[in-house]
């Protein structure tokens, strides 16, 4: 059986990173204390195997993606596999079960309805849709392998907490988080349009089933896709946009051929079920103001961090279900390097984990989304968007559990 018929996984007995440098990422084996030197392109092929993929899927989708300059991929993939970086799922290799973020058990979309989980996590390895620099297709992979640092479950999901010395709170305490995986990773053929499709109706499932969805991404433009199975599982829904870019210039009802990661919210403004937008955090500069519309509500740049969040709540409609889709080039490229489109004057970490914390537990949200992560081999950038994502999703939950 070659590597490429295979269905394979990143080792379970690697460590996280050991170490980096200009242009080398190093993983150790703890128990043996055995050490693998990888150049930055064989460590990204490395996370396209996050959770149990196909290798002859992952050859195509990349091998497209790169052209001419993706010849030594199969070579490539077989010395990864040689050195047990990589290993098959179904030859006794020792993984018995797959896990994804927080250390949550990857399960069937059936099987999470069965679970009665209080999140559900999906990756959409997906950015076909952006205008600049690709690689968030490679975001949901870092978010899982760095996740455990920040929180772990039981094998069954179940998460005794994570202690916030600083306000002796312990994160998802009781709560139970499974992992769907990612979505099918062959894009390249049809411009993503297949995963989106499935995205929807995977995402519908889980809000119907009464679970949180947290979505992985990939790029921004599959935040559309997930606003419109919300729309469908339930009344009007608001969108909270955290973003340095308007992703917007006007009302949008045109084919959704067109739609990219910095124009999605034309079709979500237009869409009726959508009763609110409201962006915070936008240092974009533009030719001209985008369009107003009624639905739209503004915080831009710092405005949001000088409010009291009361203040920003009593603008929003009532009574709204809400997605919270963050951006992470919200963050000031000091802080968050490893993002397609970058732009100085950004939000700290502090200042996004504070409102973001302080905002969601006023909101009754029913779906949560990280996008726009362009991992690069540092462990720093990714830390910091699971750790904005691990608060949030503590924040939504809360307020469902004082709302029960």
């Amino acid at each position: 059986m070659t590597a490429a018929s295979t269905r394979l996984v990143v080792n379970p007995l690697l460590s996280r990173i050991f170490g980096t440098a200009d242009d080398v990422v190093v993983l150790e084996w703890p128990a043996t204390g055995r050490r693998a030197t990888l150049s930055r392109s064989a460590y990204r092929l490395v996370q396209q195997f996050a959770v149990p993929a196909a290798a002859s899927e992952v050859l195509a989708d990349l091998g497209r993606s790169a052209g001419a300059a993706g010849g030594g991929l199969e070579e490539a993939l077989a010395s990864l596999v040689e050195q047990e970086i990589l290993v098959d799922v179904l030859a006794g290799s020792g993984v018995t079960r797959q896990r994804g973020l927080f250390g949550a058990p990857v399960v069937t979309l059936s099987e999470a309805s069965r679970t009665n989980a209080d999140v559900v996590v999906v990756g959409v390895p997906l950015d076909a849709k952006v205008t600049y620099r690709p690689g968030a297709r490679f975001g949901p992979g870092a978010l899982r392998r760095v996740s455990p640092a920040l929180l772990a479950t039981d094998a069954d999901g179940w998460s005794a907490g994570a202690l916030d010395p600083r306000t002796g709170s312990r994160l998802l305490e009781g709560m139970r988080v499974v992992d769907l995986g990612d979505l099918a990773t062959s894009t390249a053929s049809d411009g993503g349009r297949s995963m989106l499709n499935m995205l929807e109706s995977t995402v519908g499932v889980v809000a119907t089933s009464g679970a949180l969805p947290v979505v992985l991404g990939g790029d921004h433009s599959l935040t559309l896709r997930v606003v419109g199975a919300l729309c469908g599982s339930g009344g009007p829904v608001g969108v909270l946009h955290i973003d340095a870019h308007h992703d917007y210039a006007e009302p949008r009802q045109d084919s959704r051929e067109h739609v990219h990661h910095g124009n999605f919210l034309g079709w979500v403004v237009a869409n009726p079920h959508v009763a609110c937008v409201a962006q915070l955090g936008q240092r974009q500069l533009t030719a001209h103001a985008p369009q107003a519309d009624p639905k739209l509500l503004r915080w831009p740049g710092e405005s949001a961090l000088s409010c009291d969040v009361d203040e920003i709540v009593a603008a929003l409609p009532p009574r709204l279900r809400w997605h919270v889709t963050i951006d992470v080039d919200v963050l000031d490229p000091a802080v968050m390097p490893s993002t397609g489109t970058l732009l100085p004057g950004g939000w700290t970490h502090r200042e996004a984990a504070r409102l973001l914390a302080d905002l969601v537990s006023r909101l009754d949200v029913v779906g949560v989304g990280v996008v726009e992560l362009l991992p690069d081999g540092g462990d720093g950038p990714v830390v910091s968007a699971c750790d904005l994502l691990l608060r949030t999703v503590h924040a939504a939950l809360q307020r469902r559990t004082r709302d029960a």
